[in-house]
């Protein structure tokens, strides 16, 4: 029996967890991977933060998660690796019951913190190719060496990326569906200043493999605006174009969602501010409500969501 069960251990996950643990709640996080840390180390793990408070020359990714994975387990929250969150079920207005592929845990609050699940959305034309040199993070930044590689996607971990890559790659370029980058102004001109060559109103239309290979030859590119078509020489193809909500899990779970695809809580509905989704007693937080996709954001939302969680048991908690 637990005060609150939190599913996901990714920023804000591990951060609502220090918060409720501190405030002396038994605190149980639950993750489907091996390891807690969620997208930073899943994705992007000798990546450099730069832009989280307290970090003046910016942190790997895996060290990030590590220190805020040791920050939970010492303020006594437990975390259980490799089990899957499958259903919440209500069992009052007090007590929850968090069915996973392990076993069934009772907690009087749930908060979800699953992100976008780490699960990277594919384009249309990417679905079905069965050729090799298509990439949706970086494992070993070596395979990258001396290779020309097209990155697809306009955010900032599009741009990280492609800056990374670069530093061992012969050529980069970026094609960007837009008219614009939604990656960090400071980012977009770090990559410019390195030679990579940004396409923006343009689209993958086909990938052209050596014959009777499945290696990439070069690729098909269409500039949206002029309608003009164009060939670029490329070894691989690195997309990054954001991540696939768990929709199958919140849909299980009857969670409402908005029309993005986040899930709705009380702070979308207008009025008050604490996080809470349709189901009583069950909280969301991070990314799968905020808008801005960054740690710090997505910490932020940890610590409110382990607040109201705080607040809604402890009421008023001065007296218990």
């Amino acid at each position: 029996m637990y005060d609150i069960i939190i599913i996901g251990a990714g920023p804000a996950g591990l951060t609502a967890a220090i918060n409720t643990a501190h405030r002396g709640l038994k605190t149980l996080v639950i993750e489907q991977y091996d390891k807690p840390g969620g997208q930073p180390l899943i994705f992007y793990p000798d990546k450099i933060i730069k832009d989280h408070p307290g970090f003046p020359i910016g942190v790997l990714a895996k060290e990030f998660a590590r220190r805020v994975e040791m920050q939970a387990i010492n303020a006594g929250a437990e975390i259980k690796c490799n089990e899957e969150a499958l259903k919440i079920n209500k069992i009052d207005d007090n007590l929850l019951e968090v069915k996973t592929n392990n076993g069934l845990y009772k907690s009087k609050r749930v908060i979800i913190c699953t992100g976008m699940l780490n699960i990277p959305r594919k384009l249309p034309i990417l679905e079905n190719y069965k050729g090799k040199g298509i990439y949706y993070k970086i494992e070993n930044l070596n395979e990258f060496k001396g290779k020309k590689v097209t990155v697809i996607g306009g955010g900032d971990n599009a741009f990280d990326s492609a800056i990374q890559i670069k530093e061992i790659a012969s050529n980069v370029n970026i094609l960007i569906k837009h008219a614009y980058a939604k990656a960090k102004e400071i980012t977009v001109e770090e990559a410019e200043s390195k030679g990579i060559k940004i396409y923006y109103n343009t689209e993958l239309t086909s990938i052209i493999n050596y014959p009777n290979s499945k290696k990439i030859k070069k690729i098909k590119i269409l500039d949206t605006k002029t309608k003009l078509t164009s060939e670029l020489s490329t070894d691989m193809i690195f997309s990054s174009i954001g991540f696939s909500t768990v929709y199958k899990f919140l849909k299980d779970n009857n969670i409402e969602l908005n029309n993005d695809g986040t899930v709705k809580t009380n702070d979308n509905y207008e009025t008050t501010d604490n996080y809470e989704t349709n189901i009583k007693g069950v909280f969301a937080a991070g990314d799968l409500n905020g808008e801005a996709k960054l740690i710090a954001v997505a910490s932020a939302r940890g610590i409110q969501a382990a607040i109201q969680t705080f607040s809604s048991i402890k009421k008023p908690y001065w007296i218990e």
